[in-house]
C-alpha cells in the first residue's frame, strides 16, 4: 500500500532567492522571485546587461535558494563561479 506525504499546513507560497558564490544573498539581485525560472530569467538578463557589446557571454556564478515552512533558506544549487 503507498502512502502519501501528509499535506503542508503552511500556506505561504515558496520564495527563491540568487545568492552570491559565498551563498549569501546577491548585492544586486537580491528579490524573492515566484518560481525558479523566473529568477533565472531576471539573473540572466542582468548579466546580459552587464557584459560589454559584441562579446561572448561568459557564465553567470550564482547559486538558488528557495525559503522554507519555517522561514529560513535551503540550497538549490551551489554557484558555479
Amino acid at each position: 500500500m503507498a502512502h502519501s506525504l501528509p499535506m503542508s499546513s503552511s500556506h505561504q507560497p515558496r520564495r527563491y532567492r540568487l545568492v552570491d558564490h559565498h551563498g549569501h544573498p546577491h548585492l544586486e539581485l537580491d528579490e524573492h522571485f515566484d518560481s525558479i525560472e523566473e529568477a533565472w530569467a531576471f539573473a540572466t538578463d542582468w548579466w546580459q546587461q552587464q557584459q560589454p557589446p559584441g562579446e561572448a557571454t561568459s557564465q553567470i556564478g550564482l547559486g538558488l535558494e528557495v525559503s522554507t515552512e519555517s522561514g529560513s533558506w535551503r540550497t538549490l544549487r551551489h554557484s558555479q563561479g
